[in-house]
């Protein structure tokens, strides 16, 4: 049985997951009890591990303890490097070996709202013709694939479907992922101005893929009306890898002050961490209402409510964490083969414990985001349509990334990351088709193609898909 520290006291509260970074963030808290004696506040299902953790990394930490501090790196993207294992602190001192502090890369808290969903929308629409006294189809084109058109299924037609999306995010504000680079120095009140001039430079590997298989559903409660529920299923893999150097500035005549251990236990101004983990399972369901509102000769009109659950566990990247609301407006033209189309929607989201605190038991806002999409599909003939469409979205107030060099006291200039809120405009091209190869049933395939560096991006994203309307 561990011994637990003083500090560290315990309650009953779930525990994050091993493979979260919010488990990352309790190691940290845990390792300032072990090693500065400050009070932390843990589940009682994992203390004993974490101080077993925290334990072994000060038994074998080096150096002299001198309240070091990182400068301008929100709190919250501490979590990552900390979950694969490296020794870090949630209240300003930088420590490697008691004294430095990891590098860190950025997980943004809006990562759920990347993960496009396709359109619920049925490829087969229907109105009434009261001439004939039936249902005739409404439009010849079989519709887009990931934006949202304004006809309607049609009074008690059924459509389900499914599909799948593979996602690889590499960038952040073009900034590579698999390349990221960070500057870490002493708080400017370290007293040793010698000391306080070394610096810690990190170089992170992250490797973030995303599987999202969605089932979706739509009813049509009227000739105008339609409800629609989507349920994603999402599997998350995430792997990193930093290499630390620590830079002797001004310490480069004594190694004893700032030093790793390698494994053999001798002295090394250079270190690598790593781990991996995955999840799976339900998303964010999706509830959507839509309802024509205008039928005219050169275009129909609809409004919509798009209702985001917060099913989905958030701290594993399966979930945002907060309930979404997006009222919308969807009009599709009336031509006989090529229908143009244009969305326009607000995504307003509700508060998270991603954005905020979860260890004082606070939540933050998630991002608002202005979203539309402005494309056509065309029916080239009776089984086969063809999509392309240009979406965007302005996610206010959302964590950014610009590349900065540091330059050092002696001149020498190292690459680093600055950190800002700002509002990231992400604009993705989309390109699809749907087959029709027997009765109503609808195979898909599409592509979202990255067409600038804003924001959490994936170069492209594939899309299968299969439908059948009833």
């Amino acid at each position: 049985m561990v011994a637990m520290p003083l500090a560290v006291t315990t309650f009953d509260r779930p525990a994050p997951a091993p493979s979260s970074g919010d488990f990352g963030a309790l190691r940290a808290l845990v390792l300032d009890a072990v090693v500065l004696g400050r009070a932390a506040m843990v589940p009682r299902a994992v203390a004993e591990e974490l101080v077993a953790w925290a334990s072994g990394v000060a038994a074998t930490a080096q150096g002299v303890l001198r309240g070091l501090g990182a400068a301008d790196v929100p709190e919250r993207w501490y979590d990552l490097l900390a979950w694969a294992g490296v020794p870090m602190s949630p209240v300003g001192e930088m420590r490697w070996g008691r004294d430095l502090r990891e590098g860190t890369v950025p997980v943004p808290e809006f990562i759920a709202d990347e993960l496009v969903l396709p359109s619920p929308a049925s490829g087969f629409t229907y109105t009434f013709d009261p001439a004939l006294g039936v249902y005739t189809r409404s439009a010849q084109s079989y519709g887009p694939v990931l934006a949202e058109r304004a006809e309607t299924i049609g009074k008690e037609k059924f459509f389900a479907g499914f599909s799948f999306q593979h996602f690889r995010f590499g960038t952040l504000d073009g900034v590579d992922l698999h390349n990221f680079n960070s500057v870490f120095r002493h708080a400017q009140t370290t007293p040793d101005p010698i000391i306080k001039e070394d610096l810690i430079t990190t170089n992170t590997f992250l490797d973030t893929r995303i599987d999202q298989a969605t089932l979706f559903f739509t009813y049509g409660l009227s000739d105008r009306i339609d409800v629609s529920v989507a349920m994603p299923f999402v599997n998350a893999n995430l792997a990193v890898q930093s290499t630390a150097t620590i830079q002797r500035i001004g310490t480069a005549n004594d190694p004893t002050i700032h030093y790793f251990l390698d494994s053999n236990g001798n002295p090394t101004n250079h270190k690598e961490f790593s781990s991996s983990g995955s999840a799976s399972g339900l998303g964010d369901v999706l509830v959507r209402i839509k309802g024509t509102a205008l039928k005219t000769t050169p275009a129909w009109i609809a409004l919509g409510l798009d209702v985001r659950l917060p099913t989905g566990d958030a701290y594993n990247f399966l979930g945002s964490g907060a309930v979404g609301l997006k009222p919308f407006i969807a009009i599709s033209g009336r031509t006989k083969r090529v229908t143009p189309h244009v969305n326009v929607g607000y995504q307003w989201n509700d508060s998270s414990p991603l954005a905020g605190d979860i260890f004082a038991g606070t939540t933050g806002h998630l991002p608002n985001q202005f979203e539309y999409a402005v494309g056509f599909d065309a029916g080239v003939n009776k089984r086969f349509s063809f999509a392309a469409d240009v979406l965007g979205q302005a996610v206010f107030h959302a964590q950014g990334v610009t590349p900065t060099t540091f330059t050092a006291a002696n001149g020498a200039k190292f690459a680093d990351n600055g950190f800002e809120r700002e509002t990231a405009n992400i604009t993705n091209g989309s390109l699809g088709f749907k087959v029709n190869p027997i009765g109503t049933l609808l195979v898909s395939f599409n592509v979202l193609i990255q067409l600038n560096d804003a924001g959490l991006r994936a170069r492209v994203v594939p899309l299968v898909g299969f439908s059948y309307t009833f």
